[in-house]
C-alpha cells in the first residue's frame, strides 16, 4: 500500500512538472501569432505637427517613451499630470506640465485651453482598480471631448491589440486577463471615430521595456499580433503623427522580431 501511494504521488508529481512546462512553452514560445500581416504601413518622412504636443499618460511607461522621442525630434511637449505624479524624468527633458487628473472633465478641457496646441496623443489605461475610476474610457473620452471643444484635430491614441475587431487576434489568456480593459478601450476607440478628430489608432500587443529592434511597423490588419517594446512603440506613435497618411486609421503595432512571448527575454 505504501510502495502504490509513493507511486501516485509521483505519478502526480510527475503530471504537475508536465502541466508547468507545458504552460512555460506556452507562454514563452508559443504564445503569439504565426499570422503575417497585411496592409503594412511604409513609413514615410515625419513632418512636425507645427506646434506644442500634449501628452495624457506620459509621466511613465509607454507615453514617457513617446515624450522622449518627441524631444528627440525637437517637439515642443506638455504632458498633463496628476498633482501627486513624479515629474522628475520629465524635468530632465525640460518638458512643460499641465495638472489634470484624465477623470476630471473640467481638468481636462482647462488643461486643453492652456496653450494651443497642434495634436494629443493619449496612453490613458489601467489593469487595476474599480472600473468607474479607470481612465480606459471615461478618462479617453473626456480628452477626446476636450481636444474637439479646443479646436485641435490632430489624436493619436493607444489602445490594446483585442479591442473592437482585433478581439480574435489577441492570445487567450490575454482576452480573459484583460477582459475589461479591452472592453473599456474599445468604446473609447469607438468615440474617438466617432468625434470627427483626425485621429490615428494604435494597437499594441505584449509591453515590454526591452532594447529597442527597430523593426516593428503599423499594420492595417485586425488579425496582426507580437509583442513589442515600448521604444518601437513610441517610435511607431510618433510617426504617426507626423505622417498624414495614417489619419484616420487603426493599426496592429507589429513587430516581426518579437512574434512570441520568448524574444522579450531571449
Amino acid at each position: 500500500m505504501k510502495k502504490f501511494l509513493l507511486g501516485t504521488l509521483k505519478a502526480i508529481g510527475g503530471l504537475i512538472l508536465a502541466l508547468v512546462l507545458f504552460v512555460l512553452a506556452y507562454f514563452f514560445w508559443l504564445s503569439g501569432s504565426s499570422h503575417d500581416p497585411a496592409n503594412v504601413h511604409a513609413a514615410s518622412s515625419y513632418a512636425s505637427p507645427g506646434g506644442p504636443v500634449l501628452v495624457f499618460g506620459g509621466t511613465r511607461g509607454t507615453g514617457l517613451e513617446i515624450v522622449r522621442e518627441l524631444r528627440a525630434r525637437g517637439e515642443a511637449v506638455t504632458v498633463a499630470v496628476r498633482s501627486t505624479s513624479n515629474t522628475s524624468e520629465l524635468e530632465k527633458l525640460g518638458v512643460s506640465t499641465v495638472i489634470a487628473d484624465a477623470l476630471d472633465a473640467e481638468q481636462v478641457n482647462a488643461a486643453l485651453t492652456s496653450a494651443s496646441y497642434a495634436a494629443v496623443i493619449s496612453t490613458l489605461g489601467t489593469t487595476r482598480g474599480e472600473q468607474h475610476k479607470r481612465p480606459d474610457y471615461v478618462g479617453n473620452r473626456n480628452v477626446i471631448d476636450a481636444a474637439k471643444a479646443a479646436g485641435v484635430k490632430r489624436f493619436i491614441f493607444i489602445t490594446v491589440i483585442g479591442a473592437g475587431d482585433s478581439a480574435e487576434a489577441a492570445p487567450g489568456f490575454s482576452r480573459r486577463f484583460l477582459a475589461e480593459v479591452i472592453a473599456l478601450k474599445t468604446q473609447a476607440e469607438d468615440h474617438l471615430r466617432a468625434s470627427g478628430l483626425d485621429y490615428t489608432i494604435i494597437r499594441p500587443g505584449g509591453l515590454g521595456d526591452v532594447p529597442a529592434t527597430g523593426t516593428a511597423v503599423l499594420a492595417e490588419d485586425p488579425k496582426a499580433f507580437s509583442f513589442i517594446g515600448r521604444a518601437d512603440l513610441a517610435d511607431l506613435a510618433v510617426q504617426a503623427l507626423g505622417d498624414p497618411a495614417t489619419i484616420g486609421k487603426t493599426y496592429a503595432a507589429y513587430d516581426p522580431s518579437r512574434k512570441t512571448m520568448s524574444k522579450m527575454y531571449f
